[in-house]
C-alpha cells in the first residue's frame, strides 16, 4: 500500500470507529434501560430477521462457536426476549424466535439507530446522502 492508500484507510478506520461509538452509545438508550452486550444484541437482530432459525444459524452468522450461542439464548431467555420452540417434524431441533418483549426491543433498537443515522446523514448534501449510502451498501455486502 503506497502512503496515500495507508492515510486513507487510517481515516477510514477512525471514521469506522466513531460510527461505531455512536451506535454503542445510542444502546445505551435500551427500552428498559438494560442495554444488550454486542453479541446478545446481534443475536436478537439475526432471529429477528430469521425467525425458526437455530443455534447453529447464528453462531455461523456470528462466526462464534455453538457453545457462545448457548450463553447469549439464555441470557436472552432470561430476560423474556427469546423463546425456544421444538418443531413437530424434528424434536432434537430448537427453533429461535422473539418474544413479544423481544419483538419490542428490536424495534426500539431499529429505531434509535435510524434516528441516530438520519442525524448522521444530515450532515451531507442530499446527492452526497445517496452516494454515502449507495457506497457504504456496496462495500457491506462485500463478504472479503
Amino acid at each position: 500500500m503506497d502512503s496515500t492508500q495507508d492515510s486513507r484507510a487510517s481515516a477510514l478506520r477512525t471514521a469506522i470507529d466513531s460510527l461505531m461509538r455512536r451506535f454503542k452509545i445510542a444502546e445505551q438508550e435500551a427500552p428498559d434501560g438494560k442495554p444488550l452486550n454486542q453479541i446478545d444484541t446481534q443475536a436478537m437482530l439475526y432471529i429477528s430477521a430469521h425467525p425458526g432459525c437455530g443455534p447453529t444459524d447464528i453462531a455461523r452468522h456470528l462466526n462464534v462457536a455453538p457453545t457462545t450461542i448457548s450463553s447469549v439464548t439464555d441470557r436472552l431467555a432470561g430476560r423474556n426476549f427469546l423463546k425456544r420452540d421444538r418443531p413437530d417434524e424434528n424434536r432434537r431441533a430448537i427453533a429461535l424466535g422473539l418474544t413479544d418483549a423481544g419483538r419490542a426491543y428490536v424495534a426500539d433498537l431499529i429505531a434509535i439507530q435510524t434516528h441516530h443515522c438520519k442525524l448522521m446523514l444530515e450532515q451531507l448534501p442530499p446527492d452526497d446522502q445517496d452516494l454515502f449510502v449507495s457506497l457504504i451498501t456496496k462495500i457491506a455486502q462485500n463478504d472479503n
